[in-house]
């Protein structure tokens, strides 16, 4: 029955870390084993945490609050993605007085920096963090599921990540920042109404 409980909750908790990897994927940005690992311990170490805690956190931070900081974390990050596009477009233009897609898209065949790596993991945990919190009251088993959460977590961002490079539209690329944005706010907003 535990490994049920944790099953459904990883799965529940990583359909956003399959939408983070796609998203990058259409960016043709690879999201590097190493950094798939960080992302997925970070998930790990805060999922572990806020149901081992969650009756003393709970005192302390209502669930909402911490679901809330990481819904407005990741909006921040996708209107970082649009704004980083639309300052891109309008250098293009102001330059050459025309948009080159690929000049467009140059920035996007990037590895993840250092500093999106930890804010993508900051904002993953903080949304697994209400969910913990609940999953501690509900008396689903700590490591078990903190567990299946770290290999769900791996498995969702890898396999998005390469659905989105592989399957994505060639014309997609020119619009990646974009696009990739428009997601990522979107996924924070749908987090936001949970």
């Amino acid at each position: 029955m535990h490994i049920i409980s944790a099953l459904l909750f990883g799965i529940s908790a990583n359909i956003d870390t399959f939408v983070l990897g796609f998203s990058y994927g259409i960016k043709k940005q690879h999201i590097p084993l190493i950094t798939n690992l960080i992302l997925s311990f970070i998930t790990f170490a805060g999922t572990l945490l806020s149901i081992a805690l969650g009756r003393q956190l709970a005192a302390f931070l209502p669930a909402g609050a911490a679901a809330l900081a990481g819904s407005l974390l990741l909006i921040l990050l996708g209107c970082y993605y649009c704004s980083k596009y639309l300052f891109l477009l309008l250098h293009t233009r102001q330059r050459d007085g025309n948009v080159n897609a690929a000049s467009l898209s140059l920035e996007s065949k990037a590895l993840l920096s250092r500093r999106e790596t930890f804010a993508l993991g900051i904002a993953l945990t903080l949304n697994n963090a209400g969910m913990g919190i609940g999953a501690s009251f509900a008396g689903i088993h700590f490591l078990l599921t903190s567990v299946t959460t770290f290999a769900l977590s791996a498995v969702f961002l890898i396999t998005g990540n390469r659905l989105g490079t592989r399957f994505a539209p060639a014309f997609l690329q020119r619009f990646a920042d974009l696009l990739s944005g428009l997601i990522i706010i979107a996924l924070g907003i749908y987090e936001l109404r949970l």
